[in-house]
């Protein structure tokens, strides 16, 4: 803000005598001020910086009627004076000295709203003493104060989630009637990674809102309710100042975002190979995704499928793979099975889930101690269904022989007659 007071501009002509004329020149002085911050906040610093200006042009002195008038202007002390809602820090300078045409001078006054500072404008009183022949003159300036602060909104953050990466936004709105600087937004919540962990948005002009994005991992938070906050720094000014903090409070579920179906699970002497699908339950996509046998006793990846690289899973989509393990001992019931992928910021996440041995459709051959149950049941359902075949053939068979014979014996009598 720059505000000019013409404090001196005087050209006095008297006249003592018909046709005579006393005529005194004296320099045009000039004061402009800048404030900063154009507002302040309740318990602010700033400045109120005044220029002095001798706006005379020419020589330091002019000849006028045979007579050497001076041009320069002398200030002898520049003083600022608050109020009750305003304190002056750097009250006054003294014995400024000359001013001479063309010469500018800059004055600084510290000003500090006390923390109790209503909204409004406050008027301090600046007061400027001259020496020789400049005159005293005293002048008000305002200072605006706002108590306003900045809000902090969460646009899209769910109110119950799963053990996934998401991402989620917040908005800055700036209520202030000036521009606010160097805004800095940090997340908050217990067991939960955010990245990036703060977001500079730098300045927001007055009005108006600018966004920060965050991705959110709770791959790791246990099942139950959480608080999720949000604040903002930013300068007034040279004044440092919080925006009033939002918190959201969340419901975590102990869900993966990344599931198996369709299992299916081929047992070949000891060796094990696992089908299905991996879908991506989540609301994000998962870049770089594989899937391998995890490490666990008893259990060693094999190839050809030890790991099985699946690429890019998008949200609400899914993909096939092959996990092949030797199990090498029979308390193995389950197989673990990692998932390796790189969120949206590119940070490196993993999942570690169990296959059970008996879910999903199973498949058995011969192991390492002979035919398995599963085989023995297999082979008994078909031998029953081939003895079935075979006794209702023979059953059949004997049924026409039977019918043929009766034939047989109806004819002979007949054939007796006959002869007769």
């Amino acid at each position: 803000m720059i505000k000019t007071f013409v404090l001196a501009m005087i050209l006095l002509v008297t006249f003592s005598l018909p046709g005579a004329a006393i005529t005194e020149i004296r320099p045009t002085f000039t004061v402009d001020y800048t404030i900063e911050p154009e507002y302040f906040m309740p318990g602010d610093m700033g400045t109120i910086t005044v220029t002095l200006a001798n706006m005379a042009t020419g020589e330091k002195y002019v000849s006028e009627d045979e007579e050497t008038l001076d041009m320069n202007a002398y200030v002898a002390s520049a003083s600022l004076a608050g109020n009750s809602n305003l304190e002056i820090l750097d009250k006054s300078y003294t014995d400024v000295g000359l001013l001479g045409p063309g010469d500018t001078l800059k004055l600084t006054f510290t000003v500090k709203a006390m923390e109790n500072a209503a909204t409004g404008v406050h008027f301090t009183d600046l007061t400027i003493v001259g020496g020789s022949d400049m005159n005293d003159f005293n002048y008000r300036i305002p200072v605006k104060v706002d108590d306003r602060n900045v809000k902090v909104i969460v646009s899209n953050l769910p109110t119950t989630m799963m053990n996934e990466v998401s991402t989620v936004s917040v908005d800055i709105v700036n209520r202030r009637p000036n521009d606010v600087t160097s805004v800095i937004v940090t997340p908050y919540a217990e067991d939960m990674t955010f990245s990036p962990s703060d977001y500079f948005i730098g300045s927001v002009p007055e009005g108006n809102k600018s966004a920060a994005t965050f991705t959110l991992n709770t791959m790791s938070c246990e099942e139950g309710n959480s608080d999720i906050s949000f604040t903002a720094t930013y300068f007034n000014g040279d004044n440092l100042h919080n925006a009033e903090t939002e918190t959201k409070n969340v419901r975590i579920i102990k869900q993966s975002p990344l599931i198996f179906t369709g299992i299916e699970i081929e047992n070949m002497g000891g060796k094990y190979t696992i089908s299905g699908d991996l879908n991506n339950f989540g609301i994000t996509d998962a870049k770089n995704v594989m899937v391998s046998i995890d490490d666990m006793e008893g259990v060693e990846p094999v190839q050809p499928y030890a790991n099985y690289f699946i690429g890019t899973l998008e949200a609400d989509d899914f993909s096939s793979f092959d996990l092949s393990a030797m199990v090498t001992s029979k308390n193995v019931t389950a197989i673990p099975v990692l998932i390796e992928f790189r969120d949206p910021d590119n940070a490196y996440t993993t999942i570690t889930q169990e296959i059970d041995l008996g879910s999903g459709n199973t498949y058995f051959s011969d192991d390492e101690g002979g035919s398995s149950w599963g085989t023995w049941v297999i082979a008994g359902i078909i031998a029953i269904g081939v003895l079935a075949l075979i006794g209702y053939s023979w059953k059949k068979r004997r049924d026409e022989e039977r019918t043929e014979e009766m034939e047989n014996d109806e004819l002979v009598p007949e054939e007796e007659e006959f002869m007769e």
